[in-house]
């Protein structure tokens, strides 16, 4: 009993100690929340993939009213603003090598007379393939105007109305990206904010000659490993909670889940990060070897993870890879409990995947750092 008491006491003030040395500099206090603020809001407002202006160019060579009429429905979304009216195909093809415009329209000159006599009728949409996000995106837009365009003719000329096809969204029924992005964003920042945590809390002792004090200290290696990583794991809670009321309250994306359910995937989460960041620290000789040591790992990890690109469309060996990899678990977790309200036993092959990662990274960084200080 005195035995538990006692490590309870070192490992308690071990902690407190870790903490004050964050808590008591002012350095460390704005790091803990400036950057993952702006980092949150630059990505929130900047990394979108709704498109909301698309420069274009048309060469009308029907001239009608139909086409006028196709012509101002593209117009009329507030997305299409023309930028230019092309005399001939060359002047389209100058346009979009100058990258004045991302699509072009060409209208031949049997248009209206097709669809006046219900015969077929075909429209031209060039788009700028050096831009491939937004190129796509405004021409699936230009498409869907003129399915909706015909549609509208087909059921003025037609006794009985055309078959009508409504989608629906599901957890996103506006196709806002900010909702998928900044929910994706909570749990890259916490990985980083962790795994560099982790990754500075050995290397800060080791440049400042505190470690070697550490270790003649009535510390065990256990305790000095676990009261680093506990306090790691506190700050990082401190600093995801934050980014999340940012994204609930500054960016109203809407919660669906469960609270409880999502502080244990955090948790499980930066434990995981905390304990990948306590391994690259205890290889590390100085913070900026733990700095680039850091970022080495966590870029393909999150490029690794279906943040940027969905994980179905990597080659198979990466798809293999990504199963060790705790930023794709943590990454869906905190989505969909985020979005679409998810409950434990939707999510709990997650769980036991993060569980199992989460294990083995603590194993591991027990590992290499009794072997470091043996």
């Amino acid at each position: 009993m005195n035995n538990a008491m006692d490590f309870f006491i070192r490992l308690t003030s071990l902690i407190k100690k870790e903490l004050l040395a964050v808590l008591r500099d002012k350095k460390s206090r704005l790091a803990l929340i400036i950057p993952p603020v702006l980092q949150i809001c630059i990505f929130g407002y900047a990394a979108t993939m709704n498109v909301t202006r698309v420069p274009y160019a048309v060469l009308d060579k029907d001239g009608g009213e139909l086409a006028a009429q196709y012509i101002a429905d593209l117009e009329g979304t507030g997305i299409f603003r023309r930028q230019a009216t092309a005399a001939t195909e060359k002047d389209i093809d100058s346009l979009i090598d100058s990258r004045d415009i991302v699509l072009g329209l060409t209208i031949p000159p049997d248009f209206s007379r097709n669809l006046q006599t219900g015969r077929p009728a075909s429209l031209q949409l060039i788009g700028d393939g050096r831009n491939t996000n937004t190129a796509a995106i405004a021409l699936s837009y230009a498409q869907q105007i003129a399915s909706n365009f015909g549609a509208e003719l087909l059921a003025k000329n037609a006794a009985a109305p055309p078959v009508e096809i409504e989608s629906r969204a599901w957890f996103n029924p506006n196709l806002i990206t900010r909702w998928f992005i900044v929910p994706g964003l909570i749990a890259v920042l916490a990985l980083i904010g962790s795994v560099l945590s982790g990754a500075l809390s050995i290397a800060r002792e080791r440049e400042e000659g505190t470690f070697d004090q550490l270790l003649v200290a009535p510390y065990t290696p256990r305790e000095i490993l676990l009261g680093k990583g506990i306090s790691t794991v506190i700050t990082s809670i401190m600093q995801t909670f934050f980014i999340v009321l940012v994204a609930m309250f500054w960016f109203r994306i809407p919660f669906q889940g469960s609270i409880w359910l999502l502080s244990g995937a955090i948790l499980l989460f930066i434990i995981t990060g905390a304990a990948i960041g306590l391994c690259i620290s205890s290889f590390s000789q100085s913070l900026q070897q733990a700095i680039v040591g850091t970022f080495l790992l966590v870029v393909p990890t999150v490029m690794l993870s279906g943040f940027a690109t969905p994980i179905s469309s990597m080659p198979e060996f990466f798809q293999d890879l990504t199963l060790l990899n705790p930023m794709r678990y943590g990454l869906e977790l905190i989505q969909r409990i985020f979005l679409e309200g998810a409950g434990f036993m939707d999510l709990w092959p997650l769980f036991g995947a993060i569980t199992l990662v989460t294990i083995g990274t603590a194993a591991a960084a027990i590992f290499s750092f009794h072997r470091k200080i043996s």
